[in-house]
């Protein structure tokens, strides 16, 4: 009987929207003992790497087409899928609201509120939130006369970076080293913003960011909040070398200067699943640079090294929340490779 009850409980449906290149995702869930459901993916291509992996796979129309969201819902009942995780940053605000309609099928998101997916995806929002809960970042500007007054202040120095203040990657961002550059590259990086499609997430007319160009480690922080958004702990590594703008190498280290940081960060913006962050260290001192209210490419270092972040979530949609523990091995040295997978 108990055997039988548990079986039934773990009945978990869960579909990945963009589920692109990540299929250690979904060998993750499907290697669980506690997940005892089916992998639902979609995309855009068809020949997505993690759709190989997935029970059930669909292509879909593009995030910003207007049939993708009546498309993803009717998928989702017809797979009467439980839970949504987005790999995609620029799906999440979409999905975030409309979460009624998701709810309204028995879907539960696996993502922030809206208001915390804003302020991680505006980098001058990101800045303000860590100056407010004493989380130190980078001297940041919204102007090339502010930049400028504050340099000749001795408040900051060159090298400078120019970056979108919604964007991704390395998209639109310069490094720049004198005066003259400054106007050029900020105007340059406007209008590369304005050209392409993140301009529809922009909620200002301060479309440009200016940071300081801070030299140093950078660190991956994995943090875990469960499904009423209660932090469980988090996941911190150091890394080695990065490629196509995720984490290539790194090695698990001690939580301790983050252990704080994590905790803001998480009873404030009070996310479902994993956020991933970024920090530069600089004289003993850490910077956050960026916040991912999602599973991030930095991910699977956390995974190897025991912080187990897919059981947690299964433990959360379950309602046993009071079962998640999260820990993991320090000292250890992870490197991505390339496989091939059968495309759909």
């Amino acid at each position: 009987m108990l055997m039988s009850i548990f079986m039934v409980e773990c009945n978990l449906n869960i579909l990945f929207s963009c589920a692109g290149r990540r299929k250690y995702l979904i060998d993750y869930f499907k290697a669980e003992p506690l997940f005892n459901g089916r992998l639902i993916g979609t995309d855009m291509s068809r020949t997505a790497p993690a759709l190989a992996a997935c029970d059930a796979w669909y292509e879909v129309p593009s995030i910003y087409d207007e049939s993708y969201l009546d498309t993803v819902l009717d998928i989702c009942k017809k797979e009467a899928v439980t839970a949504l995780i987005s790999l995609n940053d620029m799906e999440l605000p979409i999905l975030a609201a409309n979460e009624k309609r998701f709810s309204d099928i028995g879907v539960r998101l696996v993502l922030a509120e809206s208001a915390a997916i804003e302020l991680c995806s505006d980098k001058w929002a990101t800045v303000q939130f860590g100056l407010e809960h004493n989380i130190p970042v980078p001297a940041s500007y919204l102007t090339v006369d502010s930049a400028l007054t504050a340099i000749a202040n001795h408040e900051v120095s060159y090298p400078l970076i120019v970056k979108p203040r919604w964007g991704s990657a390395s998209f639109g961002l310069y490094v720049i080293n004198a005066d003259h550059e400054l106007a050029e590259a900020f105007s340059t990086c406007k209008s590369e913003f304005l050209a392409s499609h993140l301009a529809k997430f922009a909620g200002s007319d301060d479309l440009v960011l200016i940071q300081e160009f801070i030299v140093g480690d950078e660190y991956g922080v994995d943090i875990f909040n469960d499904m009423q958004g209660k932090y469980h702990g988090v996941v911190c590594k150091k890394k080695l070398s990065m490629r196509s703008g995720e984490t290539d190498k790194a090695v698990t280290v001690n939580d301790a200067p983050f252990s704080y940081y994590a905790q803001q960060i998480a009873t404030n913006l009070k996310h479902k699943g994993n956020l991933d962050c970024d920090f530069l260290e600089r004289d003993n001192k850490m910077y956050l640079l960026e916040l991912n209210p999602r599973f991030g490419g930095g991910y699977p270092f956390t995974h190897e090294a025991g912080g187990n972040f897919v059981k947690a979530l299964l433990l959360s949609l379950l309602g046993r929340d009071n079962e998640i523990a999260i820990n993991y091995r320090v000292g250890e040295t992870f490197a991505k490779c390339d496989t091939l997978v059968a495309a759909r």
